[in-house]
């Protein structure tokens, strides 16, 4: 695995084990949310200061970032758009037994 890849999988991994969407990673980070996506699927080639600011808004040290067991839990990760689909189901059940 690449190193972009290993960052973006264990930003997304960190920052979903801590309960923090990505709104409000984006939020911290003053990123646009575009960016943050290109960054969690491992597209983004970042620089040591935006490492730095990952690891400082999510707790962490810097080398947890490279952890290859990590980012293939990572993989495993719902994604988004099936979250939401999942909590959209959810309240349409709630709303048809009102």
């Amino acid at each position: 695995m690449k190193s972009m890849e290993l960052i973006g999988l264990n930003t997304k991994w960190y920052r979903y084990q801590k309960g923090i969407t990505q709104e409000a990673f984006w939020q911290m980070t003053k990123w646009k949310m575009s960016y943050l996506s290109t960054i969690e699927t491992g597209r983004a080639n970042l620089t040591c200061k935006n490492i730095d600011l990952i690891v400082e808004k999510l707790g962490i040290t810097p080398d947890l970032l490279f952890k290859e067991e990590t980012a293939l839990q990572a993989k495993k990760l719902p994604r988004r758009v099936d979250i939401y689909n999942k909590q959209k189901k959810n309240q349409e059940k709630i709303n048809d037994k009102s």
